[in-house]
């Protein structure tokens, strides 16, 4: 029995479940208290030097343990790593929270000289947050069908522009620049090295001062860019640079590569195959993203259903793809190179590919968890998962502590918790004994070195393969291993996914408010389509180094494999409910979160029936995550909210007893569609702003009138937040208006149009509608006059919601005798001059106003005469565009407090 034993273990070597003691885990014990470390130092700030006096206190202490008392060293010496974190956070260099270059970013036109970093190719109806500033082309001078490129420059020289003269500065800093054209032919030909002498208006990325919105300059910023500007291609004449640096090359080895993909797609013997077996555009934009993470082609539709399907990650080139990739040279290289000649090989053909990515600092964190994973696994005499998983995330860690608060570290160290701390031990104790034992089923003499019941099953499997290959032939006898083997991988992936779902239900609705419901059967089939993929796609990048006509059978395959899963994400992505918005959970419940996964961790490694807790533990934190839980609204006051959507208009309302409206939801000035290509501010402001609030659903959305910049993201909250009314007032006759009208009723919203003087009651709240009149004229397009305007009465507060409503309207309003004093008022059309005359403000005599607008607006909203109005009538104001989201808090004694 022994030497089957020991044949057994040379044939399968096992991944022994490692009891949970803290002796054998201490690299993975550091790791975490190195980890709360860091953020204790971010809650609390220390001396430097009192931590250094800490660290040298702590190296005593553990010192003296291990010479006098090793059984308790391991407690100082994880205080020691705890102070190591707070020590590394203070001591990291701070990134400058400005460029230099930011105090030109002044919108004055500037003679600018700087050197291209970075060239990416853009469409203007195509959107990636990653490379598309909404704020960054003026409408009139961004064509629907223009040609764009993002740029990014780092400048050498600014001019400084005075009255009596200029001078070109020796200025540092890095410029996102868009350049223009009519086609693609228009475009100019830039390379990383280039150097270009030019003219622009640079400006700051748009700050939305909105709780909870994600910030693009703040993204910028991470990237090193401190201003954007836009140009047409006309007016660039680039010098070819005589040698480009390592960083030039990384770009261009990224850009090379996507590009030869791009030459198969166009190939001519890639044209003649059939429709699920040729390689278009967008399946080598696709594609590119999935190889060399370059996601500029991706088209946004398919985008948005990878996204509402929970499958988007197979586009992101990080942890996944790394580890795909090494797992698969690691399995394909022979078994007879030693150990260390394999994880070489591995580490260096992983880090080619890395390069060929672009080297992003995504790729690199998890090309060094990689590296650092498999040297750890080969070298330690005791292999400890836990441990390697440890130091990985020491080293990663280490080298830029701030990144332990972004998301994608956090979820990447989730995921490692998830798979390698839970999933895995729970599968030693499940499915891998019995997949271990389908294999060299004729090698009966192995049945002894397995425990009684797998030995069993062994038994069984033989028994049932013998009537088969009586049937079909000898080589059938393994067939119900086979089938047995491939159900037992898809219980395998299926636990894994599930047990990686449920724990990134956290970051999923801290960052992106998502609950995927349908992500853990779909990434049963994806990951295993991806898997085959990637291989494939590898190969057909490489057959296209030789000849396009060399890549047309794997590029073939690869596009088999990309359109079922493309067709299954798109077919999914409609279903109803398959994609729930949430907001974030109270910070109690993402504690407890975390406390049940420390138990799981524990349970998992523990003998006996307890094991089994985890199978309730890891729900019921999940459960805690995504509970429905009462916003915390302010309770006995209405509250009256002016969100920052730039130049446009959204008003939350929330009653006393905690119902909520908002009244429209912004939008890009001018626009015929309800968004910018991709760019919704309902879904990038709006939404992210109310799931702050800890708002789920909405009971009323009202529109004031179909202009694009109150309407604008209308349709991403009527999809994120279901309200159960939508308010409208006069019919647009427009296209988008129909089309936002037809999603309300398919949610099931109930439509109600106001008119004057019609009156109601929302949430024990009296609403007065001062205009439009029912007898406005209807589908002559939308005009500021057919504004919904609205009184709300509490107690003896009110608050008057003008919209857009001009001259004739508030004559109209005056004529009626509606007009009643106000304690607020939501100044009309963002400031014009059209609105808000000295009439109405003498009727209305309010105490308090504000202002939606825009920073830097093109129309000068709010306008100088109406803030003196508004001055001498001792009305205390507040501006959008230079606080932010501006919150008033009304009580029904009349008094106000603004936040």
């Amino acid at each position: 029995m022994h030497g089957a034993t020991s044949i057994l273990d040379t044939l399968w070597p096992r991944w022994a479940i490692e009891p949970l003691r803290l002796g054998r885990i201490p690299v993975f014990l550091a790791a975490v208290s190195f980890v709360f470390g860091i953020l204790l130092a971010r809650w609390n700030w220390t001396p430097i030097g009192c931590l250094l006096w800490l660290s040298a206190c702590c190296v005593l202490v553990t010192w003296l343990a291990l010479r006098y008392a090793p059984r308790v060293a391991l407690w100082p010496a994880l205080l020691l790593w705890l102070v190591a974190g707070m020590l590394c956070l203070e001591l990291e260099p701070r990134a400058a929270t400005a460029s230099e270059l930011s105090q030109y970013a002044d919108r004055l036109s500037r003679q600018i000289t700087a050197q291209v970093v970075r060239v990416q190719p853009l469409s203007a109806a195509a959107y990636a947050p990653e490379t598309f500033d909404p704020e960054a082309l003026e409408e009139e001078s961004a064509p629907k069908h223009a040609k764009l490129l993002a740029v990014d420059l780092a400048v050498d020289s600014v001019e400084e522009v005075k009255p009596e003269t200029s001078r070109m500065l020796p200025v540092k800093g890095g410029l996102r620049l868009y350049v223009q054209a009519a086609d693609v032919t228009g475009l100019p030909r830039l390379h990383c090295g280039d150097r270009l002498a030019f003219a622009a208006q640079m400006r700051t990325a748009e700050r939305y001062l909105d709780q909870g919105v994600w910030q693009y300059a703040d993204y910028l910023g991470q990237q090193g860019i401190a201003a954007t500007a836009s140009i047409h291609a006309t007016v660039l004449q680039p010098t070819p640079a005589s040698h480009a640096g390592f960083t030039c090359m990384l770009h261009a080895w990224a850009t090379w590569s996507a590009g030869r993909l791009q030459r198969v797609a166009d190939s001519r013997g890639n044209r003649m195959l059939p429709t699920m077996l040729r390689l278009t555009q967008d399946d080598a934009g696709m594609l590119s993203a999935m190889l060399f993470g370059d996601r500029t082609l991706l088209d946004h539709r398919m985008r948005l259903a990878f996204e509402r399907t929970g499958t988007f990650h197979v586009f992101v080139v990080a942890g996944m793809h790394l580890a795909l990739l090494a797992a698969m040279i690691y399995m394909l290289l022979p078994r007879r190179l030693p150990e260390g000649g394999r994880v070489l090989i591995t580490i260096g053909l992983t880090t080619i590919y890395a390069l060929l990515t672009g080297f992003q600092p995504p790729v690199q964190r998890a090309l060094t968890m990689t590296v650092v994973f498999l040297l750890t696994r080969w070298l330690s005499r005791e292999p400890s998962t836990l441990n390697a998983l440890g130091l990985a995330a020491v080293v990663v860690i280490a080298e830029a502590p701030h990144l332990i608060f972004e998301a994608s570290l956090q979820m990447s160290l989730l995921v490692i918790i998830a798979i390698g701390g839970i999933a895995v031990p729970l599968l030693e104790r499940t499915v891998q004994p019995y997949l271990r034992a389908t294999q060299r089923l004729r090698l009966v003499q192995l049945d002894t070195g397995f425990p009684p019941r797998i030995a069993h099953f062994r038994v069984l499997l033989r028994m049932y393969g013998r009537p088969v290959g009586w049937i079909l032939g000898a080589w059938a006898r393994s067939l119900p291993a086979w089938i047995v083997r491939a159900a037992l991988h898809l219980v395998e992936l299926a636990f894994v996914s599930l047990v990686a779902e449920m724990v990134m239900a956290l970051p999923m609705a801290v960052y992106f408010h998502r609950l995927t419901l349908f992500s853990v059967p779909l990434n049963l089939l994806c990951v295993p389509l991806l898997g085959m993929l990637m291989p494939t796609a590898i190969v057909a990048f490489l057959a296209s180094l030789l000849s396009p006509w060399l890549a047309i059978l794997p590029a073939a395959a690869a596009s088999l494999l990309l359109h079922a899963m493309t067709k299954i994400a798109q077919r999914v992505s409609y279903a109803p409910a398959v994609d729930l918005r949430m907001p974030a959970p109270p910070v109690w419940a993402m504690l407890f979160a975390l406390a049940c996964w420390g138990g799981c961790l524990w349970l998992v490694r523990r003998r006996g029936r307890w094991v089994w807790l985890t199978a309730v533990l890891l729900p019921v934190a999940m459960l805690a995550v995504t509970w429905a839980y009462r916003a915390p609204l302010h309770q006995g006051q209405l509250e009256v909210t002016a969100l920052d959507v730039g130049q446009g208009d959204s008003i939350l309302l929330a009653a006393p007893h905690g119902a909520t409206m908002l009244i429209d939801a912004g939008g890009q000035v001018g626009s015929t569609q309800p968004s910018n290509g991709g760019w919704d501010i309902g879904e990038e402001v709006v939404s992210p702003y109310l799931w702050s609030r800890g708002i789920r659903t909405l009971d009323v959305v009202a529109l004031t009138h179909a202009h694009s910049d109150h309407m604008g993201g209308m349709a991403a909250v009527l999809r994120n937040f279901h309200p159960r009314e939508l308010w409208v007032s006069v019919n647009a006759g427009s296209a988008s208006f129909h089309r936002l009208l037809q999603q309300a009723r398919e949610q099931g919203t109930i439509v109600r149009w106001l008119h004057a003087p019609d009156s109601l009651t929302w949430d024990g709240m009296h609403v007065q509608v001062l205009a439009p009149q029912a007898s406005a004229p209807n589908g002559l397009g939308p005009i500021n006059n057919d504004s919904l305007v609205m009184e709300i009465d509490y107690g003896r507060a009110s608050v008057l919601l003008e919209g857009d409503a001009e001259r004739q309207s508030e004559a109209t309003m005056l004529s009626s005798s509606m007009v009643h004093p106000v304690t607020l008022l939501k100044v009309s059309h963002h400031g014009s001059l059209s609105s808000t005359t000295p009439e109405l403000l003498q009727a209305l005599h309010p105490g308090y106003a504000v202002i939606s607008a825009g920073r830097h607006n093109r129309f000068g909203h709010p306008r100088m005469e109406i803030l003196q109005r508004l001055q001498t009538a001792q009305v205390r104001t507040e501006r959008t565009d230079l606080r932010g989201a501006s919150t008033f808090l009304l009580r029904d004694d009349g008094s106000v407090t603004t936040d």
